[in-house]
């Protein structure tokens, strides 16, 4: 492995000195102790290992400590002639011998070489102690990122835009008050969590979102977890934002006061919950206007598009300030000649697709190409899914300008889509896409829900960060393999996906966006969690009448279609989606064939589609009328 240049300088120095003191303790030469690093350090002549000595308020002797087992870590030479006095890693002993200055409550627990996980140690007693240093510590003085799976799969960064807010100057002033060194804990309450991201981004910190529901249940494994992200968050200038979860209250508490470092807790949770000292972040601060950043960017266009329609984009579209900017120096120009009712729908439209998305397991994004005029539904069900578009589209406007939204628990509109397959549920997800002018983000739950704990949340957690990005209807399918009638609790992970299932229904609710949930077995939907949704339509098989307009709809006007009897097709009880794979399949077939549609394909297809069903091929009367 090849070091960075500070890398090789520190190993190089560290080298020459720790053989001179190892030498002299072999009374070999007259060499003093390890020399003295205090100047070296002060001297900014290694960043990293300055910046770890800063960091945790190290005395010179601690971070002579450090130099001598990153020496251990990485040189043949030093390991050698450390063996020829103890075989095995660095002894306490010798340790004290070529650092006289190591006291031995400079490795007691409390202290921060352990307390925050930077040495590592072997062995039964004080004394006996033998040292190392953490792989992450000496990647860190490698010139490398360390990987540290325990926070990758649970933490996501949240960095904003730097804005200077009244939530900003309160951060900061509470961050000031610490007691025993240590800042209290802020309660954020309903402060949006990004709200939260951008003041800590503000005060130059790196805030990373941890949900409650990955916390570790058992005490070590927490401890661990606090330990790990304390070392890491004061090397890099971090802050943690968590958010509460549903019966996770007291692994939260007994986690955040374990933290070392700025924590912002939001959601709901009493302060007398913790005995490190807390500080609640006042509801009522003022906060920035969300759709302020959309008027300064369209200023030539604010007063022709209304206030409202750009707190409307704020309220649908959680872009930054860099990406608003940008989408303005593109729309500014595309907006001349148009209209006002115009120039809204084409600014809403670059607006849903103005976040470069990074792609997702699990998640596919993609245009909506269906409209009003594809589904083929009973007259209610359609006046419902209007209905639905409706309190999507205005939202904003009902909870927003009208009040309506003072004390709502939840601002997402969720809607359960059930019924058999292939009867149009997911298309008509599409349609209100197409409707409302946004995108599609289709959940694959095989690829979301994981057997591992904490997993679920955290695939979860970033497919909700695209969809507020992006502001594309969510559409969760199968849902009845997640919000399944619950079985016996017989064990902590039985709890554990209960909790996420229920926090994961939370999150419907809290995303201020339009999300869908279908089924094919609305029976098996646990009934605490049907009353959580805003809307149910259920989707029948189609009558014969419907099922004539399908067929009729399913070969496009291009398609080489022979005389077909479609009447005769319609008396078959085939759903949507079998008679749109059948048109397909037969399409296939006559292009393989050179010719026409006919209708001996469409009946070979179909007696595929209902073999796939284990059904038996029909028999067709083409004469039929």
């Amino acid at each position: 492995m090849r070091l960075a240049a500070d890398a090789e300088f520190l190993l190089r120095e560290v080298e020459i000195r720790t053989l001179a003191s190892l030498a002299s303790a072999r009374g070999e030469t007259g060499a003093p102790e390890l020399a003295r690093f205090g100047a070296w350090l002060d001297t900014g002549s290694h960043p990293g290992l300055s910046r770890i000595a800063e960091a945790f308020a190290l005395g010179e002797a601690e971070a002579e400590l450090v130099a001598l087992l990153y020496a251990q870590s990485l040189s043949e030479e030093v390991r050698r002639a450390l063996a020829a006095l103890d075989p095995g890693l660095l002894p306490l002993w010798l340790a004290r011998r070529l650092i006289p200055d190591l006291r031995l409550d400079t490795l007691a627990t409390a202290a921060p070489l352990r307390r925050f996980g930077l040495v590592e140690v072997q062995g039964p007693g004080r004394a006996e102690l033998r040292l190392s240093l953490a792989e992450p510590i000496v990647d860190r003085l490698c010139g490398l990122r360390p990987e540290i799976a325990e926070l990758d799969a649970r933490l996501r960064p949240m960095a904003g835009p730097i804005e200077e807010t009244a939530l900003t100057h309160r951060l900061r002033t509470l961050l000031a008050a610490r007691q025993g060194g240590l800042p209290p804990l802020m309660l954020a309450g309903d402060i949006a969590p990004r709200e939260v991201a951008n003041a800590l981004t503000g005060l130059g910190l790196l805030p990373l979102l941890l949900g409650a529901a990955d916390i570790p249940e058992v005490p070590e494994a927490r401890a661990r977890l606090a330990r790990t992200w304390s070392r890491e968050a004061a090397l890099d200038g971090k802050a943690l934002v968590v958010a509460t979860a549903a019966g996770r209250d007291d692994a939260l508490a007994s986690f955040a006061e374990q933290v070392w470092g700025p924590v912002v807790i939001v959601g709901t949770i009493s302060p007398g919950c913790f005995s490190r000292a807390t500080a609640v972040l006042s509801p009522g601060i003022a906060r920035q206007d969300p759709a302020a950043p959309w008027r300064t960017a369209f200023a030539p266009w604010a007063a022709a598009l209304g206030s409202p329609f750009f707190r409307r984009l704020a309220s649908q579209f959680r872009l930054d300030r860099t990406e608003i900017d940008a989408l303005a120096a593109l729309a500014n120009v595309e907006l001349d000649g148009l209209d006002a009712d115009a120039a809204r729908a084409h600014l809403w439209h670059l607006a849903g697709r103005a976040h470069q998305a990074v792609p997702l397991p699990g998640c596919r994004l993609q245009e909506p190409v269906f409209g009003w005029e594809d589904l083929v539904l009973p007259a209610a069900l359609t006046q419902s899914l209007r209905r639905i578009e409706v309190h999507v589209r205005h939202a904003a406007e009902v909870f927003d300008d009208w009040g309506f939204g003072r004390g709502q628990k939840g601002r997402g509109i969720a809607a359960l889509f059930a019924g058999p397959p292939g009867t149009g549920k997911t298309l008509a997800a599409e349609v209100l896409a197409s409707s409302l002018g946004l995108r599609l983000l289709t959940i694959d739950l095989s690829q979301v829900i994981s057997k591992y704990i904490g997993e679920t949340a955290k695939n979860v957690a970033a497919a909700f960060d695209l969809a507020e990005c992006t502001g594309a209807v969510m559409v969760w399918n199968e849902g009845d393999a997640i919000w399944g009638i619950r079985g016996q609790v017989s064990s902590a992970t039985d709890r554990h996906v209960n909790a996420e299932t229920g926090d994961l229904l939370s999150r419907i609710e809290d995303f201020r966006g339009f999300t869908v949930v279908t089924t094919n077995l609305r029976h098996a939907i646990d009934p605490a969690f049907l009353r959580r949704f805003r809307f149910i339509a259920d989707f029948p098989l189609p009558s014969e009448g419907e099922r004539l307009a399908l067929w009729e709809q399913a070969f496009p006007v291009r398609a080489p279609l022979g005389s077909v009897n479609f009447r005769a097709l319609a008396a078959l009880p085939l759903s949507g989606g079998s008679i749109r794979n059948v048109a397909l399949g037969a399409a296939f077939q006559a292009a393989e064939a050179g010719g026409e549609i006919a209708e001996w394909h469409i009946e070979a297809e179909i007696a595929e589609e209902l073999r796939k069903e284990g059904q038996p091929a029909p028999v067709i009367d083409w004469r039929a009328s």
